[in-house]
């Protein structure tokens, strides 16, 4: 289950930065997408909110996920660990992303500070929302998670381990640069979600208790159904220029 929680998670994450980020902004812009894939979008005719809206997708998801923890905490464990672990991962990936955006100028902030003609400062600016929110990120993952997890971190661990191992065969997929892809799955979901490790570790000095998640032989029939139709669908290449 936790396993198949974290592959859910890849698709997730994906979906909600290439297609409804930049792709609700490359449409509002009125461009049209020429390429979709698990990590590489490219709109013609767009500008503005198709470069910045892949991050803000991710963080509007991110947050969702883990205000949803609160309204289904009567709910199955299951579904909560979803949730906690969707949320820990996109606000990480999205934090980890403003940081190394921070250094380099690249990318998604990048063509959006072009677009707008931000000052030259702005890269200090979003290089301390970076720091700042991955901080935040880190206190409140490591307080929901000790109560999902209840002293046992393989619930934070395995999705994360699952999550990168599938970001990086989905990335590797694309034709047009498989290794870079690759790459660029292993550092948005193995290195920025590093914070992980950290609060695995607090929570592993925890107490166990003896509650257990339910194991659902559909609910991983049907991960396993998606993920297989996302790589086919998806992951290869969507668009005129695939």
């Amino acid at each position: 289950m936790m396993v198949a929680i974290g592959v859910l998670i890849s698709i997730v994450a994906s979906l909600a930065h290439e297609a409804i980020g930049h792709g609700l902004g490359c449409a509002v812009d009125g461009g049209h997408i020429t390429l979709i894939t698990f990590l590489v979008f490219r709109c013609a005719g767009a500008g503005t909110l198709a470069d910045g809206g892949g991050p803000i997708g991710v963080l509007l998801v991110g947050c969702a996920a883990l205000a949803l923890i609160h309204v289904f905490r009567s709910k199955a464990l299951a579904g909560r660990l979803f949730l906690l672990n969707l949320g820990a991962i996109m606000l990480f990936w999205v934090c980890g992303q403003a940081i190394e955006e921070a250094f380099d100028g690249s990318d998604d902030w990048g063509h959006v500070a072009n677009d707008l003609g931000w000052p030259s400062y702005w890269q200090c600016t979003l290089g301390f929302a970076g720091v700042s929110g991955y901080i935040i990120t880190m206190r409140i993952i490591g307080r929901l998670g000790s109560v999902l997890a209840n002293g046992r971190p393989v619930r934070m661990l395995l999705p994360y381990a699952a999550t990168m191992l599938s970001a990086i065969v989905l990335g590797s997929l694309w034709h047009g640069g498989r290794a870079a892809s690759a790459l660029d799955g292993f550092l948005s979901f193995g290195v920025a979600p590093i914070g992980y490790l950290l609060i695995a570790r607090r929570l592993a000095h925890d107490p166990s208790s003896p509650d257990t998640v339910s194991r659902s032989t559909g609910f991983i029939v049907f991960v396993a159904a998606i993920w297989l139709v996302f790589a086919i669908a998806v992951a290869k290449g969507l668009g005129p220029l695939s």
